[in-house]
């Protein structure tokens, strides 16, 4: 569906910067930090209930140009999600409900509903991963091959584990997925033509710049481990590079989130009573 490309324009280097993250800290083998926290991010990514309270904010050489927060509770195949992002001075309001096979999504005042024909996925319910699966062991021998010696950077205090990167330090397969993430955000947006976006939407979308030249100049990871559970996750990113006018930019990008209410989470749904619902059967989401 068209409306979930904005969120993915908006946040495609922000999801390249916490893979990153999770890559980094999954390279690291044998260190007591990396045991730990590839532990609890092999039970976030299986885990079929929970709560993921996310903030992301985007600095352009020290102006915030894009910023925002999501709510996704997970309940086994249900799930539900509020997203809010602001672009310059443009905010989008996204509720999504998947309950017991229907999804209902709500923009603004309008409503829309997808029954069990839709095509494509809404938000994790639909992520069956399984730590035992080829898959999943495969995913983890190659993420333990890309960082190698990043395994010394960790620091263990408590509960909290974090790592920090400057230039040489960020391993160059490491930099290659970041300005992968970039390159496939500079052609979402460019392709940016869906129906669910008004017109200031994309204007503010497109005042974004296309960044060119690549480089990362700094990566930071802090997150919390309670017990066998990964509570927080905090990324940050500095990356520059230089836009069409040849004009330097600095990029600051932070994500923030928060799990909790793991095996307690009810998925929220989206009344529709007394609304003018549009149904999409045959709409594929994006």
């Amino acid at each position: 569906m068209k409306s979930k490309k904005i969120k993915t324009i908006v946040i495609t280097a922000l999801t390249g910067c916490m893979l990153l993250a999770v890559t980094v800290s999954a390279s690291a083998s044998g260190a007591s930090g990396y045991e730990t926290y590839k532990s609890a991010v092999r039970e976030l990514v299986t885990t079929r209930n929970a709560t993921f309270s996310t903030s992301f904010e985007v600095k352009d050489n020290g102006n915030t140009d894009i910023s925002g927060n999501s709510v996704e509770k997970l309940e086994g195949t249900n799930s539900s999600s509020n997203i809010i992002v602001k672009i310059g001075d443009v905010t989008k309001d996204t509720e999504t409900s998947r309950v017991d096979g229907k999804t209902v999504i709500k923009e603004g005042d309008n409503y829309y509903s997808m029954g069990n024909s839709a095509k494509g996925n809404i938000g994790r319910g639909n992520r069956k991963i399984d730590a035992s699966s080829s898959r999943a062991k495969l995913g983890e021998m190659v993420l333990d091959t890309l960082v190698g010696d990043v395994k010394n950077q960790f620091v263990v205090d408590g509960d909290e584990i974090s790592v920090k990167l400057e230039g040489a330090q960020i391993p160059e397969l490491a930099k290659l997925a970041i300005s992968a993430a970039v390159e496939e955000q500079n052609d979402k947006k460019s392709n940016n033509k869906g129906e669910f976006a008004n017109d200031e939407l994309r204007k503010a979308i497109s005042d974004i710049p296309t960044l060119k030249n690549v480089d990362i100049k700094s990566l930071s990871l802090t997150a919390k481990v309670d017990g066998n559970t990964l509570s927080e996750n905090d990324v940050k990113i500095v990356i520059t590079g230089e836009d069409e006018k040849g004009v330097s930019h600095e990029f600051e990008l932070s994500v923030n989130t928060a799990v909790s209410n793991v095996n307690s989470t009810k998925a929220d749904s989206i009344d529709t009573t007394g609304k003018q619902v549009q149904t999409m059967e045959n709409k594929r989401l994006k």
